[in-house]
């Protein structure tokens, strides 16, 4: 199940028995799952040669449904992705061994939007709720915010719809196919100024939420554990890179190409990416917990993870533990 073209050295890449990776290393690919600032770290370490510092050249291959992205990695047609713990959760209750190696974002950061006309979350009850997947972290994100204003999907009779990534989710709003989204602040701002309320900004609530995370199968993290800690080093370098002032216009470059907005709409995503992107990415146990118990609803078996289990951050910690991610913040020529 691959809904994209391979070349030849990628076909031979994903050919190879699990784990073994090192005869192809310099050439790899890392799945994500949406279109979003969040996405940002990726981008910028393949833009700007940050992967390629450690000797890796990636490609990066959009899949716009966090449970098929997750599918992909666990068929070893990817050997690393990036989504948020939602999906990975709902894997690691299927029975597969994924481990979550850092996470780039731990908090709730979308705006909820309804359509003109619903000025109050009550308004909601009976309504057409937009999501990119069931079960990724954009539906994840969609609970999180119904439920700090007061709503239940069941209880309230909330339709949850399927329409796709982010961009389709705002057309979604605008052609009136659906009452209610939640979008990052590139994507929701535009609307609020149209006329398009905005019923809850979750950037303001600190509702911790284990969001984008980089994770892999945990026989890679095992066999593979420098092919790791160099695709970790390049996500460290990118997250530097975006929060160092000094690179904004070319962040912000690379947002707008990436998302396909104008220059405004990339100043906004830059906002947008500095807000959600934490220094040093490490998981939050808290968070991950969120979102067990929320799966746990549906899924009985989430219940039953111990969140501990899920998470892998030895190699991240060596990398700060010996100043790695401190230099990238304090030599501003490592760029």
């Amino acid at each position: 199940m691959i809904f994209f073209r391979q070349s030849l050295a990628i076909a031979l890449l994903i050919s190879l028995p699990s784990g073994v990776f090192a005869a192809a290393e310099q050439r790899l690919q890392i799945g994500f799952a949406t279109i979003s600032p969040v996405i940002a770290p990726l981008w910028v370490a393949a833009d700007r040669g940050f992967f390629a510092q450690e000797g890796l050249n990636p490609e990066l291959v959009f899949i716009g449904s966090a449970p098929t992205l997750v599918a992909s990695l666990i068929a070893r047609e990817l050997p690393f992705a990036s989504t948020a713990g939602t999906a990975v959760m709902s894997g690691v209750a299927g029975g597969a061994p994924l481990k979550i190696l850092a996470t780039i974002n731990n908090r709730s950061t979308y705006d909820l939007v309804a359509r003109p006309g619903i000025t109050r979350p009550e308004d909601l009850r009976g309504k057409r709720v937009g999501v990119q997947s069931i079960g990724g972290g954009v539906w994840m994100q969609a609970l999180l915010a119904l439920e700090h204003v007061g709503l239940e999907p069941v209880r309230d009779r909330l339709q949850m719809q399927v329409i796709g990534p982010l961009p389709q989710l705002a057309n979604a709003l605008e052609a009136g196919a659906i009452d209610v989204t939640v979008l990052p602040s590139v994507f929701s701002q535009p609307l609020k100024v149209r006329g398009y309320p905005v019923l809850l900004e979750t950037r303001n609530t600190n509702i911790l939420f284990m969001n984008t995370s980089l994770f892999a199968l945990k026989e890679t993290v095992e066999q593979s554990p420098q092919l790791v800690e160099r695709v970790l080093k390049g996500l460290l370098r990118a997250l530097a890179f975006i929060h160092l002032p000094v690179n904004r216009e070319a962040v912000s470059q690379t947002l707008a190409r990436r998302l396909r907005v104008d220059q405004r709409g990339a100043e906004e995503a830059y906002r947008g990416a500095l807000e959600m992107l934490d220094r040093k990415p490490y998981p939050s146990d808290e968070g991950l917990h969120k979102v067990r118990r929320l799966l746990a609803r549906s899924n009985p078996r989430v219940a039953t993870i111990q969140v501990e289990d899920v998470i892998d951050t030895r190699i991240l910690r060596k990398l700060d533990d010996s100043g790695f991610i401190e230099a990238l913040y304090t030599n501003t020529n490592a760029r």
